[in-house]
């Protein structure tokens, strides 16, 4: 297929299917470049999982709150769409507890996803007892248990260098928290394969996160000055980079298409649920890993059937406004995770997390319920909002009713990414990159689960395929070479075969 018009000038034709983060990511690199980009998205709006509803003065996330500012491309794409300047940081508040062991505990100062950088806090922490501290401590003279590159849990590896009670008081909290997946499936080196390189390096992992510690602290201080919390977000919430985004795209002419639903691939391009066709030289597929299966499942059956066994998480944010009077003392804190056994794996006070979240004489919390806690996410309203209070009202010290409740349900939305995970990213996009280089899976299912890594790989993938398209268009295969059959720009007369590889 050629991208050009009859004269010859116009860019090749590029097709989204998604309009979240990422799709819409890959369409702004794609009109960048020049590409006639069209954008599809199966629901009435743009966004995906980001979601914020602004309301009586409040500011509500039902999806995503902030994203880490040390992963350069949200900050990057914000500064291209002319809103760097509306991104805020954290403001005051005791930093976020533990609920363990029947209490709220202070968040060890200087503790890691997993481990602590600073020593003497997580010896004094009331979070773990001291069978679990001593027996963490024998990590420091166990030998290396990565002895071949075969991945592993996170959980099996953390286990058997520190115990369990390091692992199910910290790791399952945040890092399975980040995934909606115990880390007893998670895999090691997917979500953090710097662990291997610590055990590699240093032997011990608790040596080595304590180096890293130190090395920050002293990085810090010949900054002058402490680098803050890494969570960043804009001041209207998150939904202003998707407002900011589809006005953008608008005014570079891609058309953005809500309600179309993308039915089938083929050589020709996206066919609808309605049966027409929107033509393509180039496809992102970017609505998540169960869309990109349906739409492969013809054309890509074996890279369809390897998306298709990616298993997905569901989870349930329950956003609650209360009046500040009703609460025992004014909240102070940015909120909690929660390490006991229990249907909410945490809540943040929102409107102590971010300035501009509740009006005057207001507070915003917003509750997490994720389906590896129990049946509760999937409860109806009725059951789930009395239940959510109940719980949360003596921890919060809040009586009476919330001014503004809010539920928003991901049902199978969130990709695990468990053990062999990498096996799956090679083979889907190696199949792809084999036989049909023009198209691309991107985003969460595969290529990292955060906002930044969402827009890194949308753009990213819109690169490849035009790449791949113009190459078509040269006479070249998927690596760049010449079709097989093809006479070389050498002029030798002899063939090239297509290559098979990635």
């Amino acid at each position: 297929m050629s991208g050009a018009d009859d004269d010859g000038c116009a860019g090749p034709r590029l097709v989204v299917v998604g309009g979240g983060i990422t799709g819409l990511s890959a369409a702004w690199q794609g009109a960048a470049r020049g590409a006639r980009v069209t954008v599809l998205e199966a629901s009435g709006r743009f966004g995906g999982k980001i979601v914020t509803e602004r309301r009586d003065g409040f500011v509500i996330e039902g999806g995503p709150d902030s994203y880490v500012a040390y992963r350069p491309a949200l900050a990057r794409l914000l500064d291209e769409l002319g809103i760097a300047d509306e991104v805020i940081a954290p403001g005051g508040g005791r930093r976020a507890a533990l609920l363990a062991r029947g209490a709220l505990r202070p968040m060890p100062a200087g503790m890691g996803m997993v481990l602590p950088t600073r020593l003497w806090p997580f010896v004094t922490t009331r979070v773990l007892g001291w069978p679990d501290k001593l027996r963490a401590g024998l990590d420091l003279v166990i030998p290396r248990r990565l002895r071949d590159g075969r991945d592993v849990s996170i959980g099996a590896f953390l286990r058997s260098r520190l115990g369990d009670g390091i692992v199910d008081r910290y790791a399952e909290v945040m890092v399975g928290g980040i995934y909606g997946a115990r880390v007893d499936e998670l895999s090691l080196d997917a979500v953090l394969p710097s662990l291997r390189r610590n055990e590699r390096e240093h032997r011990s992992l608790m040596v080595a996160s304590l180096a890293q510690g130190r090395a920050a602290r002293r990085g810090r201080a010949t900054a002058r000055g402490a680098v803050g919390s890494p969570f960043r977000t804009l001041r209207a919430g998150l939904g202003r980079v998707v407002e900011a985004l589809v006005e953008g795209l608008g005014a570079r002419g891609v058309e953005l298409r809500a309600g179309a639903a993308a039915a089938r691939l083929t050589d020709a391009g996206v066919e609808l649920a309605d049966g027409s066709l929107v033509p393509a030289d180039a496809v992102v597929l970017a609505g998540g890993a169960a869309c990109s299966a349906l739409l492969l499942a013809g054309p890509a059956p074996d890279a369809a059937a390897v998306l298709d066994a990616i298993p997905l998480a569901s989870t349930t944010v329950v956003s609650l406004g209360f009046r500040v009077d009703d609460f025992d003392r004014p909240p102070d804190s940015q909120g909690w995770l929660e390490v006991d056994p229990g249907p909410v794996s945490g809540v943040t006070t929102s409107s102590v997390k971010y300035a501009g979240r509740a009006p005057d004489g207001q507070a915003l919390v917003r509750v997490f319920i994720p389906d590896k806690r129990g049946p509760l996410t999937g409860a109806p309203d009725d059951e789930l909002l009395p239940a959510v209070l109940d719980h949360v009202r003596p921890l919060l010290g809040v009586h009476g009713e919330p001014t503004v409740t809010r539920i928003d349900r991901w049902h199978a939305v969130m990709p695990k990414y468990t053990v062999g995970h990498l096996d799956r990213v090679a083979a889907v996009d190696g199949w792809l990159a084999a036989h049909r280089p023009t198209w691309a899976v991107a985003g969460s299912a595969l290529h990292g689960v955060g906002l930044p890594e969402c827009v890194a790989d949308g753009r990213a993938r819109a690169d490849a395929v035009l790449d791949a398209a113009a190459g078509r268009a040269r006479g070249e295969g998927p690596s760049g070479a010449p079709e097989a059959g093809t006479v070389p720009a050498d002029g030798s007369g002899a063939a090239v075969p297509a290559a098979k590889g990635a």
